[in-house]
């Protein structure tokens, strides 16, 4: 069966080990695609993974006879965040797009062709919004988002003040539309500082939140950032009394579940240590019953020199969630036959959709249940529904 997009809420895909993230604001009208990973070979039925372009094609709701996506969030160009980008800008017509400057400190040669097309594609609508003095349509937004020397060069100078956004600020309009009642993007990173350094550390950070009626629902997406600018990010925020923007009912494992998010090797140390303090952070910021989601394949492994995602990170999680909230797009519900991981939010606050026939999380929570009775350290939590 076809998986159908939530009226309101987030759809994490079964593409490998990349990000591909719907966020669906306002039904049929107002969808966010975060970052993209296309794969060639997902056009393979036997291949467990998802044809994301063409999912979009299928699903998006139509303008002018064409599918229409009001904006795509590029959180930082690497090849498993933005592959069919190309394909995507044939099939598809975005309203508005969000990226940072980084995509033009890139040497060409850094670049895949997929990056090289968005490159080309912003630096369309970048030249249109100054002409136009910032008044500009559909198909021919782009936001800016992040402190960069860019803004001093002779292209970029004319660059309006209302199309660039600085970490620290919300968006509540999207795609020309005020969606302040159902919406909320808090930017959280890149930092100033960050501008120069190695391409993941220059991605966005967001809290996405979608409202409805009472309810609310926040997803944290931090990119490929790892330790050190994830402590930055909670330390900042603390300090500027935001609190509310650290909050989070659905946590996307940072860089594809990377142990790097909470073990790290500070600078005079001869080996990674575990930071105990991060873990603390996202677990006094989760909100009830909340799920973390890893976007990668289901090959968890701590094999010295593996890229994620990485068993030791996976363990992490799970600590700090309950029984059977840890999600990994590429086991979902299982390996052979991966479906997308979907949450709504409804008038009884956000849901998981869980698949049919999936009864992991059932056996995992009778699992929890019964070493609790044999004198297990915490008592077994409930799975229930959450919102407020």
């Amino acid at each position: 069966m076809s998986l159908a997009l939530p009226k309101i809420g987030f759809v994490f895909w079964p593409v490998g080990t990349g990000d591909s993230t719907t966020v669906v604001i306002k039904e049929k009208e107002v969808v966010m695609q975060i970052d993209l990973h296309h794969m060639e070979k997902s056009d393979d039925k036997e291949d467990p993974h998802v044809p994301i372009v063409d999912e979009l094609v299928r699903l998006l709701p139509r303008k002018d006879n064409r599918p229409y996506l009001s904006v795509f969030v590029l959180t930082h160009p690497d090849k498993d965040h933005i592959q069919g980008f190309e394909m995507l800008l044939k099939e598809i017509n975005i309203g508005e797009i969000w990226h940072t400057p980084r995509i033009f400190n890139e040497y060409s040669a850094d670049l895949s062709d997929d990056a090289k097309a968005f490159k080309k594609e912003v630096d369309r609508r970048r030249k249109i919004t100054i002409k136009n003095k910032g008044k500009v349509g559909a198909g021919d937004r782009v936001r800016i988002i992040g402190h960069d020397e860019i803004f001093e060069e002779e292209d970029y100078k004319d660059f309006p003040q209302e199309w660039r956004t600085y970490p620290g600020n919300s968006i509540k309009r999207v795609d020309g539309e005020d969606c302040s009642n159902a919406f909320e993007t808090f930017v959280h990173a890149p930092f100033k500082e960050s501008s120069e350094a190695e391409r993941n550390e220059t991605s966005l950070a967001l809290q996405v939140a979608l409202f409805k009626d009472k309810h609310s629902a926040k997803a944290f997406l931090f990119g490929d950032h790892c330790y050190p600018t994830i402590r930055k990010i909670y330390d900042k925020t603390k300090e500027k009394k935001r609190e509310r923007y650290l909050e989070w009912d659905i946590l996307l494992a940072p860089h594809h579940c990377s142990k790097r998010v909470m073990y790290w090797q500070d600078e005079g140390k001869e080996k990674e240590e575990f930071k105990k303090d991060i873990m603390d952070e996202f677990e006094n910021s989760e909100r009830s019953a909340a799920y973390i989601v890893a976007s990668c394949e289901a090959d968890f492994s701590d094999e010295e020199g593996k890229n994620p995602p990485h068993l030791k990170a996976r363990k992490r999680y799970e600590e700090i969630i309950e029984s059977g909230h840890f999600l990994s797009t590429q086991e979902h519900p299982d390996k052979k036959k991966p479906v997308a991981i979907k949450f709504e939010l409804t008038e009884d606050g956000l849901n998981y959709d869980r698949p049919k026939g999936d009864d992991s999380s059932k056996a995992k929570d009778i699992s929890s249940a019964v070493a609790a009775a044999r004198g297990g350290e915490t008592p077994p939590k409930q799975q229930v529904g959450f919102g407020n």
